[in-house]
């Protein structure tokens, strides 16, 4: 399995401003991506929260509720997921971390970015309600069609690219080598650090 927490991680500490691990919450959208996202938690030193839906009657529609492990009142929370395609989901636990930590501000970051539909829309109304700062993905999906829809929308420098052709070059080659792309050395690689095989191709000869 090949992971970008890394490169995400990264990304978050530089663009986050002021970032302080001991004022930062990354939150779960899910049960299902607790997991992923205490990976993240791990990765920037930060404290966990993950939102749940649930119904308070039976036959009424479902709320999100957030739960923390932690007594911090964060300045900042990272929603992080593994795609962003709608929105809906989004939409909703953005305005529940809005509920449980009025003065935090927002910011959501994930692997793939599709943004079908309206979600342009639902991000501008995130953005103009300040609930949202920005949204990042990282380029393993071409972002060229989104970002003609946050572009059309006014909001396109809310959209950020995180930039992971070093981590998909460096797979390529151990794949080709016969390498595997799980051992820790390589997992562990950012965006910033070298990466040995890398070099080693640059010398390779082309024709």
């Amino acid at each position: 399995e090949l992971t970008c927490e890394t490169y995400l991680a990264d990304f978050i500490q530089q663009n986050v401003p002021g970032f302080n691990p001991e004022e930062t919450l990354v939150c779960a959208t899910d049960a299902g991506g607790a997991k992923r996202t205490r990976k993240m938690a791990d990765q920037l030193q930060v404290g966990f929260m993950m939102a749940d839906k649930f119904r308070p009657k039976a036959g009424e529609v479902g709320q999100v509720k957030i739960i923390s492990d932690a007594s911090l009142n964060p300045k900042n929370v990272i929603i992080v997921d593994d795609m962003f395609d709608t929105c809906g989901s989004l939409d909703k636990v953005a305005e529940a971390v809005r509920n449980f930590a009025p003065a935090a501000k927002i910011y959501a970051v994930g692997s793939h970015g599709y943004f079908s539909k309206d979600a342009a829309e639902k991000i501008k109304k995130m953005v103009s309600g300040n609930v949202l700062e920005w949204i990042a993905v990282t380029n393993g999906i071409s972002q060229r069609a989104p970002m003609k829809k946050f572009e059309a929308q006014g909001i396109l420098d809310r959209l950020k690219v995180v930039d992971i052709s070093r981590l998909v070059a460096g797979a390529i080659i151990r794949i080709h080598l016969g390498a595997s792309v799980n051992l820790p050395k390589f997992r562990q690689l950012g965006p910033h650090h070298p990466d040995p095989l890398l070099a080693e191709a640059a010398f390779v000869p082309t024709s």
